[in-house]
């Protein structure tokens, strides 16, 4: 199937030019199934972090409107630090919970992730970037999940809990 793919690296927050992309044909089992196909899906846009030579591109990949494609119209996209996403397989498309770690007071419950951004190490230049992940919340969640972070102490964070897939009707 044609993909896109960088042909040079890209900075977190730089737009997309032509000459950053190019269209490779890959089998099905070695894309991603969101993937994006052409150039002109890509152009324009704004990476959501760094990209590197030969990276597929796929829309969590990329900021703008495409993130909430598919989610309700009253969705807003929030990104959130979690202590660990990865150990638990996080992935876009999962439905999670988050928790306040100390108070284990919900910050949001069965909300769908659209990205997930794994910890950064520190470059020597400043921190760390820890992992996050961007959700579809409504706006009562957000504020929920705003005032859940505001209201952490020192060394307190949010930990994500994967909810499991319904299966089918019995």
């Amino acid at each position: 199937m044609p993909t896109v793919v960088l042909v040079r690296d890209v900075a977190a927050g730089q737009t997309i030019g032509a000459d950053d992309v190019t269209v490779s044909v890959r089998p099905d089992g070695q894309r991603p199934v969101a993937a994006l196909s052409t150039v002109d899906a890509v152009v324009g846009r704004v990476a959501a972090a760094p990209l590197a030579i030969d990276d597929l591109v796929t829309p969590g990949r990329l900021v703008g409107g495409d993130l909430l494609a598919g989610q309700p119209d009253d969705r807003v996209a929030l990104s959130v630090p979690v202590l660990d996403a990865a150990s638990v397989g996080v992935r876009p498309g999962n439905h999670v919970d988050l928790y306040a770690t100390g108070s284990g007071a919900v910050a949001a419950d069965d909300v769908v992730v659209l990205a997930v951004h794994h910890a950064e190490e520190a470059t020597g230049l400043g921190a760390a970037a820890p992992a996050r992940v961007t959700l579809s919340l409504d706006p009562r969640q957000a504020i929920q999940v705003a005032r859940g972070l505001s209201a952490l102490d020192a060394g307190q964070g949010l930990v994500v809990a994967i909810r499991r897939a319904p299966g089918p009707a019995q």
